[in-house]
């Protein structure tokens, strides 16, 4: 997760993996795909890409009312 809008998710939702434990940590009432902005992802891994992407992450940090979670290739 690179975006987190913090009028709906906790901003420690920013730089998470979505996995099994983040779907269980979301709030009721959260779109489990972010359909109504509570935040955005990056797709680095999958069953489409020949490897997983590297990447580092950056400190969190508030832009313009969302937390952010800069990435940076490696």
């Amino acid at each position: 997760m690179v975006c987190v809008d913090p009028r709906v998710l906790d901003p420690s939702f920013a730089g998470r993996v979505l996995d099994e434990s983040f779907f269980a940590d979301l709030p009721p009432g959260v779109d489990a795909c972010g359909e109504n902005g509570e935040f955005h992802t990056f797709v680095f891994d999958g069953p489409i890409f020949p490897n997983a992407g590297s990447f580092r992450r950056r400190p969190k940090v508030l832009r313009d009312g969302f937390w952010f979670c800069d990435l940076l290739p490696q």
